[in-house]
């Protein structure tokens, strides 16, 4: 017995041991908050720059001929997009705080960090404020409050213990500060579709969307109707935590989460009514959905603690009971987009990848790694806008097998 108590002794020892030693070493993204109050973001006009440069590019927005990349955190970039072959830098609003944006009739209408302001871009180079509402997410507002208004970046190489690490070992908290692994893949955890013809277009990204004369917004935990333009409050739907993004569909509304997918009716002049919910395992999830089928991406290396990489294809024929079709693996997904029966997925660094959905194959038709991408718009049968964090890139898409670069905008070191 007593050679039993020292050898359990010792096995305690050095389990002990190990664990304190326990140690890794990679490259990391440090996040610093940039705070501001009240008096600093409530301003009265809009601040234009001719020309800036693209440093960290954010959700994406089509208008008209022109495109709006949101510098994140900080503002927009229009873009003249008529000849895709050549986009030309129209102007840049400075807008602290913006990472999301809507367009109806010549009114935009962003965020700004915790205010909802519309704007009047009838002359787009001289942008006037129409109306501000604010505190709109109901959040923490006294009058000489600081908020987060954006993150600036910096890359670290950082020796830590593992009790550092959350469950994916690739985000952890120091002195309110937070690091995301780039060995992971994760570099963008704070990049904090309307059908009329006056109505823009967003991204599956997107966190603002317009159907009929209704904006729609959604945040980590609700999702808002206002009545436009004149931005009343038609009430909202507490959902939980971890939302993420909405997508439009004619009357519909698909919402993803962190846990799965939710289904709308889009009720006139009211809140959306929930019809289903579908859900899936932890993972940052865009959607997207035809009249028939919705599909879904989840992926890794995030901040949603997700282990998945796929693409899930569900049965929405009946909106009240989604089913699962199909699950194709993927390498790291992130925004996607539909035309017919061809599925544009984004891959990060990986590239950007065309999918057959035809029958539900979920056959890869194409695959070009060329192409950096994290989110994606269709400008036509011909021609999508692709966005990542190197930039955005015009991408002739008539040769599935052949996508080719038509012009690209890179970011500024």
């Amino acid at each position: 017995m007593k050679n039993i108590s020292i050898l359990a002794a010792c096995l305690l020892l050095f389990s002990s041991c190990f664990r304190d030693e326990c140690t890794s070493t990679q490259r990391f993204v440090q996040y610093n908050p940039v705070m501001v109050n009240n008096q600093e973001f409530r301003k009265s006009e809009i601040k234009t720059y001719p020309k800036a440069g693209l440093e960290n590019p954010g959700k994406i927005y089509l208008y008209k001929n022109l495109l709006l990349v949101n510098e994140a955190g900080r503002g927009i970039h229009f873009y003249d997009i008529s000849k895709p072959e050549s986009p030309e830098q129209i102007v840049f609003y400075d807008i602290i705080g913006n990472f999301d944006m809507a367009i109806q009739d010549d009114k935009l209408y962003v965020d700004n960090v915790i205010d909802l302001i519309q704007i009047d871009i009838k002359d787009v180079l001289k942008p006037k404020l129409i109306k501000r509402v604010e505190n709109y997410k109901k959040g923490y507002d006294a009058p000489n409050a600081n908020h987060v208004a954006y993150y600036t970046k910096s890359n670290q190489i950082r020796t830590l213990d593992c009790s550092q690490f959350n469950g994916n070992g690739n985000v952890f908290f120091e002195n309110n500060r937070l690091f995301a692994s780039l060995d992971s893949g994760n570099s963008n955890v704070f990049s904090s579709s309307g059908t009329s013809t006056t109505t823009g277009t967003g991204g599956s990204t997107a966190r603002f969307t317009i159907i009929d004369n209704l904006l729609y917004t959604v945040n980590e935990f609700k999702l808002t109707a206002l009545q436009i333009p004149d931005l009343k409050s038609l009430g909202e739907r507490q959902m939980g935590w971890g939302i993420e993004t909405i997508y439009p569909f004619k009357d519909k509304i698909f919402i993803g989460s962190n846990t799965g997918m939710y289904i709308f009716d889009a009720v006139p002049n009211g809140v959306p009514q929930l019809l289903s919910e579908f859900t899936h395992a932890s993972a940052c999830d865009p959607v997207v959905a035809n009249d028939d089928r919705a599909y879904v991406t989840l992926r890794s290396g995030n901040t949603c603690d997700g282990t998945n990489n796929q693409l899930d294809i569900i049965d929405i024929t009946n909106l009240s009971r989604p089913r699962l079709i199909k699950t194709v693996l993927m390498k790291n997904p992130r925004g996607l987009a539909l035309f017919g029966d061809k599925l544009f997925i984004c891959e990060g660094d990986a590239g950007l990848k065309l999918v057959n959905i035809a029958e539900d194959s979920g056959n890869t038709i194409s695959f070009d790694t060329g192409i950096p991408a994290q989110d994606i718009i269709l400008l036509s049968s011909q021609t999508a806008m692709v966005i990542s964090s190197k930039g955005f890139t015009m991408v002739d898409i008539r040769d599935a097998k052949r996508m080719k670069v038509l012009s690209s905008i890179p970011i500024i070191n």
